[in-house]
Parts: C-alpha cells; sequence; structure tokens
C-alpha cells in the first residue's frame, strides 16, 4: 500500500524508484544502485569466491512504473482482506515481494549459501509507451560489460501464484499521420480529405483482424483530427496496435498495414486528382517477441516449485520485462507475486491478500533452487 501510495507514471518514476532504493539501502548485505536508466539494482553476491560459485547470475525484474498518469488519485481503500487503489496489483505488489525477496536473500544464513550472484532490478518504463526501456537498457549495458549471461531471469509481474508465463507477444505500435490542403467544406469541396483516407485505412485493418494468423492481433486503437465542423481536414492521424507470438507474423502484418495504407491513400487520390495527400509512419513502440518450451527446464522448475504450494501450474502468455531476455535466448519467465486481483490499467484496479504466502512461497522457492546450488538447466527440476 506505501508503494502504490506513490505516483509512477511511465518516464516519472523518480519518486518510487526513491522509495524502493532505500528499502533496499537499509538491508544488509545487498549492494544497491541506481543505473544511468533509472533502473534500482540490488545486487548480492556469494559470500565466498571459491570454486563452487557460477558467475551467471539469477535475475528477478519488477516494474516501477503504471499506467497512471500523475493526475490520478491514488486513494486506499481497505475492505477487510481486499485493497482498492490504481497500480495496487500492477505492479506495486511484485515490487513489495522483490523487497522481501530481497530481505531473505541478503540473510547471513541465506547469503552464504548462494551458489551465484542474484539481481534485483526495479525496472523502469515497462508499460505501454515506456517500451520495456529499463529491462532494454539493462540487458543492453550488461551485454557490452560482460560476455556472461544470466542463467535465468523471472519477471514478477502482478498477483497470482499458479501461472507461469513462458511464451512472450512481441509488438509494435504505429501512428500513421495523414496531412493535406484542407478547406471549406463548402467552397473547397473537391479538396482529398485526410479522415477520408484514415477512414479507409480503418475499414481495411478491420477486415485484416478478422483474417489475421492465429496468435496475432491487430486494432485501430485511437484516431483523431480534424479542426472545425464546417471545414475539410489537414490533418487526421490513427494508431495501429499489432501483437504476435512469432515476430515473423508481427513483421507480416505490418507489412499488410502498409499496404493497406498505400491503397487507401490511392483511392482517395484518384477521387480528388487535383489536390494531394502526405502520410508520416512513426513508431510508438516495439516489444521483441520470445519464448521457451513448456518442456524447459525452467518451466519445470517453475511447475514444480507450483505444486509444492498446492497450486496447479498454468502455462500462460503475456507481455512482461521477460520478452527482453527471452527475445534474446536468455531463459526466462514471469510469475505473479501472490494473492489474487483484478481491473488492471483502470481506476477500479484492486488485489486480494487472501492467501497471498502461497505466491512468496513458490517464487522463494523457486529462486532458492536456481541461486543456492548449482544446477545445469537440466537438473532444474530436482
Amino acid at each position: 500500500m506505501d508503494i502504490a501510495g506513490i505516483a509512477a507514471p511511465t518516464g516519472a518514476e523518480e519518486r518510487r524508484a526513491a522509495h524502493v532504493e532505500s528499502q533496499l539501502r537499509a538491508m544488509e548485505g545487498i549492494d544497491t544502485h541506481r543505473d544511468r536508466h533509472g533502473n534500482v539494482c540490488a545486487v548480492m553476491v556469494p559470500a565466498s569466491a571459491g570454486a563452487g560459485v557460477d558467475r551467471a547470475p539469477l535475475v528477478c525484474l519488477a516494474h516501477l512504473d503504471t499506467v497512471f498518469d500523475r493526475e490520478t488519485p491514488l486513494v486506499i481503500h481497505r475492505e477487510g482482506s481486499i485493497v482498492r487503489c490504481p497500480g495496487i496489483g500492477d505492479n506495486s505488489r511484485g515490487l513489495a515481494v522483490l523487497l522481501a525477496l530481497a530481505q531473505t536473500l541478503g540473510a547471513a544464513d541465506v547469503r552464504g549459501r548462494l551458489a551465484r550472484p542474484v539481481h534485483l532490478i526495479a525496472t523502469v518504463g515497462e508499460e505501454g509507451i515506456g517500451d520495456l526501456r529499463g529491462a532494454r537498457g539493462w540487458f543492453d549495458d550488461r551485454s557490452a560489460a560482460s560476455h556472461i549471461d544470466p542463467f535465468a531471469v523471472i519477471a514478477i509481474d502482478g498477483p497470482g501464484d499458479d501461472t507461469v508465463v513462458h511464451r512472450a507477444p512481441g509488438s509494435v505500435r504505429l501512428r500513421i499521420t495523414v496531412t493535406g490542403p484542407g478547406g471549406h467544406s463548402w467552397t473547397d469541396a473537391d479538396t482529398v480529405s485526410p479522415v477520408a483516407a484514415v477512414g479507409h485505412l480503418i475499414a481495411g485493418i478491420s477486415r485484416l483482424a478478422h483474417e489475421r494468423p492465429s496468435g496475432t492481433t491487430i486494432a485501430a486503437t485511437r484516431v483523431s483530427g480534424g479542426e472545425s465542423l464546417t471545414a475539410i481536414p489537414t490533418q487526421c492521424w490513427v494508431d495501429i496496435d499489432i501483437r504476435g507470438i512469432r515476430q515473423a507474423d508481427i513483421d507480416g502484418l505490418r507489412a499488410s498495414t502498409m499496404t493497406l495504407l498505400s491503397r487507401a491513400i490511392q483511392e482517395e487520390r484518384s477521387r480528388h486528382p487535383r489536390t494531394t495527400l502526405d502520410l508520416q509512419v512513426t513508431v510508438l513502440g516495439e516489444r521483441p517477441a520470445g519464448s521457451i518450451s513448456e518442456q524447459h527446464r525452467l518451466v519445470r522448475a517453475a511447475v514444480v516449485a507450483t505444486a509444492a504450494v498446492g497450486r496447479d501450474a498454468r502455462p500462460a502468455i503475456a507481455s512482461t520485462d521477460a520478452n527482453i531476455p527471452l527475445s534474446r535466448g536468455i531463459p526466462a519467465i514471469a510469475l505473479g507475486a501472490g494473492g489474487t486481483g483484478g481491473g488492471a490499467h483502470t481506476r477500479d484496479e484492486w488485489y486480494d491478500d487472501r492467501d497471498s504466502h502461497r505466491g512468496v512461497e513458490r517464487l522463494l522457492r523457486l529462486v532458492l533452487t536456481l541461486a543456492t546450488s548449482r544446477p545445469s538447466i537440466d537438473d532444474l527440476e530436482r
């Protein structure tokens, strides 16, 4: 609840980052710093640097930002075990459990058993227009500084104690802007219309959405244009959201969108040959796709940890910070942080803390399995 009460819009996570950083600095055995991207980074290294230590780290990520702007009231309403507040589950719960994980791993008796470094990263820019900026930057920097890939990655995101996210859909978000000369709706009635061209494009995308390959989505999500009720617009723009499990399918839908755009422009120009339209395509964001098999040993280890707390594991698909390592061939999954919730990304978001210990224990079991021994990937399920 303390975390949820601190505003953290994407791109303006400083106050929440400072809070998380202060909590980490108060713990023993943890080296904490802020990287150049704004991520809060905590590192626990094995107490001994002997022959049994593996340099490949385990990395746990939890994002700082929310989808809400600074004007959104962050008022806590508590009803028994249920707490209502924008962002309470996504991802205040994940950050709280990241701090609990740090406290456990920093304890002397646990740290003495570490067989590999553990990095706990509170990331910026995970939501929407953030485009996974914090995770992307952290992995870019590590790749440049070290030739050792992480042993495994766990993204801690939202409530839940049974799903194991091992498939990460990628996405591309486009803003298509069409401009023209504009004019009076009566005297310049033969002027080409940017709104009409965008309308043709939206109609085409609607048809494409019904013919898309399985495992993909495409939608026109926002549109705006025009200056006056009695004027032919000088500009109109539309945002397009394309998602897919396979990168090739995303690329295919993107190419189809460009074909539809070309046809829409040509159709409008053919009706008004004396005037012309200009267009601009801006990439608002791109998230890479990635996955590991349901039979991958990391997934199977997570399934074992889930069963150990009395839950049946469910494979799942979601876009999280885990997209970045998965797209680079690094084993990664995303797990919930316990409890249940709903209304994510709305002002009616809620979180229920009943039985939340199951999710925390599941995460701890998995992290300790990965960090306190030197298993190969083939041995993780043991």
